[in-house]
């Protein structure tokens, strides 16, 4: 354990910077942050805790801090000695400061951080029996009670805890997104640069030759000399402008061709083309085609006023044929823009975006019926997604039962449905719903959570809007006053990014939340298949890291993962669980330390029940990504699903480390 001060690194600086910051806005105009203000800013429940962080904090123990106290503090906190470090935790457990722990000032402490956590005990390791077993370790003497000279002992051997404890403090001092950033980059900049994954770089590749092609048409468009007649310049800008949306129509359609890219990423396509950010191209293509159309419109109008001088936008609109479905274009298009943007879409508002968009039927009536040449650039994509449309019509016409509905905890609803019998479908394939008793004409995407090889048919889904709340409350409603059994009707499987786990040979996989359901059907399938000699799979190690903010939500996993751990009989998945909305500082090492031994004693785990260790708080991304890949020589790829901002933290780390990154995507 070190005894002097650590040197001050750029992102120590700028995290003392930041707190002083936090500091000043905490107390106000008197200066100081008395107990009632830290407990609102630490996000305490209880404020017995909150008083023994003040105590820590406050030099001269007049109950309130100082800004220079306050500043010596978390600068010791942040930069100085393991020792100093650990005398503020010492001081927080020492309720009476009598320079010395009792088994019932730590057995407080113990039950307090586990009521700050929402951890609810369990039978089998009450809190009296995890104050008792690291009480009878750490007091070495025999004398009953722990100095300070025992509790560093302790946690000397587990130098893990203290690097946690002096990063979770400094955080939910100053909660920041951004200063979370900062520390992650080592206090450099974020980087920000386009997504190399597993395709390399092929996103780039495609996106660049996109604009070239578009770049190239416009140039024509507004240079080319119709055969020698002069044009008005409006015009041609017009129709260069229409040029573009001719090209840009005609791709809109090919990146939502589910089947078509499902199948093509079966073939040696899959690996090449960046078929995970169809729908990111989708977005990209919709967006310049908004633009676009009001551009092409602008043009025309003053072309159509410059040679019209005395006319009115009425007669523009009515006595043109190009005018009147130019107009109806630019509504319908402006119409599906404004409901598909994400404040929309992401929202309990899902329904506006979805019927809004089958709008694409009337968009592309109205673009033929404005310019017959459209045809010409769109008649083969049309072709392409009639022919699936039919298919799919074809395919989700059978209806099946939902065997069980199941409300879990934290909002999210099980279903298990009957396998239809032309259903086959791999590990991580997702597929959309339609259940008449919810809406009869939505159908909604989710990803298959049961494995094939299980001969279930299993979705989880969370309530997050309209249609998944009136699911849940259906479902809450049949458990409680009984009601008929459901129907619902399944389109497809369509594939997903988890379809190339199987072609890795050393994979990570995160899941966020409800974001591990790809990775529920991927894991039980690849244990499956490793303990069947008739069925080997390629992949030689799975590092699986499940987040959620609390302890409930591990439930709808718990009963999977449990039997995972017992049919692992190759040592294939490396677990690793990690409770978000848990503390795992100073206020909570006790706990720590007391979870640690009875881990290491052979208990279950006090969060999950499983054997897996849970950690508290957020994983150190690039430490445990970094350590992965030097155990593996580097031959890592990374699979992620979940909240689109962690997914771009772990995306820049991968890009960072050289790793292989894939991230599924609606």
């Amino acid at each position: 354990m070190s005894s002097a001060s650590s040197s001050i690194s750029p992102a120590d600086e700028t995290l003392l910077a930041t707190l002083e910051k936090s500091f000043a806005r905490l107390a106000g105009t008197d200066g100081v942050i008395d107990v009632n203000e830290l407990q609102r800013a630490l996000g305490l429940r209880s404020a017995y805790l909150a008083k023994r962080v003040l105590t820590s904090l406050d030099a001269n123990h007049d109950g309130v801090v100082t800004h220079d106290a306050f500043m010596a503090a978390v600068r010791k906190l942040i930069a100085g000695s393991d020792e100093e470090k650990l005398r503020f935790a010492f001081r927080v457990h020492d309720h009476n400061d009598d320079g010395a722990i009792s088994y019932d000032e730590l057995h407080r402490m113990i039950a307090i951080s586990l009521a700050e956590g929402d951890v609810a005990e369990r039978p089998t390791q009450p809190a009296t029996m995890l104050a008792r077993n690291l009480f009878q370790l750490a007091d070495r003497d025999r004398s009953g009670s722990i100095t300070f000279d025992e509790f560093v002992a302790v946690v000397a051997k587990r130098p893990e805890l203290l690097r946690k404890m002096t990063r979770s403090e400094a955080l939910w001092i100053a909660p920041n997104e951004e200063l979370i950033e900062w520390l992650d980059n080592g206090g450099k900049p974020a980087r920000r640069v386009f997504p190399v994954g597993e395709n390399g770089w092929a996103p780039l590749i495609v996106l660049l030759a996109w604009i070239a092609v578009n770049v190239g048409i416009l140039v024509v468009g507004l240079t080319r000399n119709r055969h020698g007649h002069p044009i008005n310049e409006f015009t041609q800008a017009g129709r260069a402008f229409g040029k573009c949306i001719n090209f840009n129509g005609a791709l809109l359609l090919i990146p939502v061709m589910r089947r078509f890219l499902s199948w093509i990423r079966t073939t040696f396509l899959g690996r090449m083309l960046p078929l995970d950010e169809a729908i990111t191209f989708h977005r990209i293509v919709g967006h310049t085609l908004v633009a676009l159309g009001i551009a092409h419109g602008a043009m025309l109008t003053l072309s159509y006023f410059q040679g019209h001088p005395h006319a009115t936008v009425g007669k523009l609109l009515f006595s043109t044929h190009r005018g009147l479905t130019g107009a109806l274009l630019l509504i319908v298009i402006t119409i599906m823009w404004v409901f598909a943007l994400s404040f929309v879409r992401r929202t309990q508002r899902f329904e506006l975006f979805y019927f809004t968009h089958l709008l694409y039927v009337v968009w592309f009536a109205l673009a033929i019926a404005h310019a017959t040449s459209f045809l010409f650039w769109a008649f083969v994509p049309l072709l392409g997604f009639g022919i699936e449309q039919v298919l799919r019509l074809v395919r989700r016409a059978h209806k099946c039962d939902v065997l069980t509905a199941k409300a879990l905890r934290s909002g999210v609803t099980r279903l298990d449905l009957a396998v239809p019998a032309t259903f086959k479908y791999r590990p991580g394939d997702y597929a959309f719903l339609r259940i008449p008793a919810i809406a009869k004409h939505e159908w909604h995407p989710f990803t298959i959570s049961s494995a094939p090889e299980s001969g279930n048919l299993t979705f989880h889904v969370r309530s997050l809007g309209n249609w998944t709340s009136a699911l849940r409350k259906h479902v809450e409603d049949a458990e409680t006053n009984g009601g008929a059994s459901l129907v619902a009707y399944v389109d497809g499987p369509y594939g997903s990014p988890a379809a190339h786990i199987f072609n890795s040979r050393n994979a990570v996989f995160i899941g966020a939340g409800i974001g591990v359901t790809p990775f529920a059907s991927v894991l039980e399938s690849l244990v499956l298949q490793s303990n069947n000699a008739e069925t080997p799979t390629k992949l030689e190690k799975a590092h699986f890291f499940w987040l959620n903010k609390d302890q409930h939500s591990f439930d709808w996993f718990r009963t999977l993962l449990t039997e995972l751990e017992h049919a692992d009989q190759r040592a294939l998945l490396d677990i690793h669980l990690c409770m978000t909305g848990g503390r795992s500082g100073a206020t909570a090492l006790g706990l720590e330390l007391a979870r640690e031994l009875m881990h290491e004693g052979g208990y279950s785990d006090i969060v999950t029940g499983l054997r897996t260790h849970t950690h508290m708080g957020h994983p150190d991304w690039e430490q445990m990504l970094s350590t992965i890949k030097q155990s593996h020589d580097g031959d890592v790829d990374v699979y992620f699903c979940g909240p689109p901002g962690l997914g771009k933290k772990v995306e820049a780390i991968c890009i960072k480390l050289g790793l292989a990154y894939r991230e599924e995507k609606f």
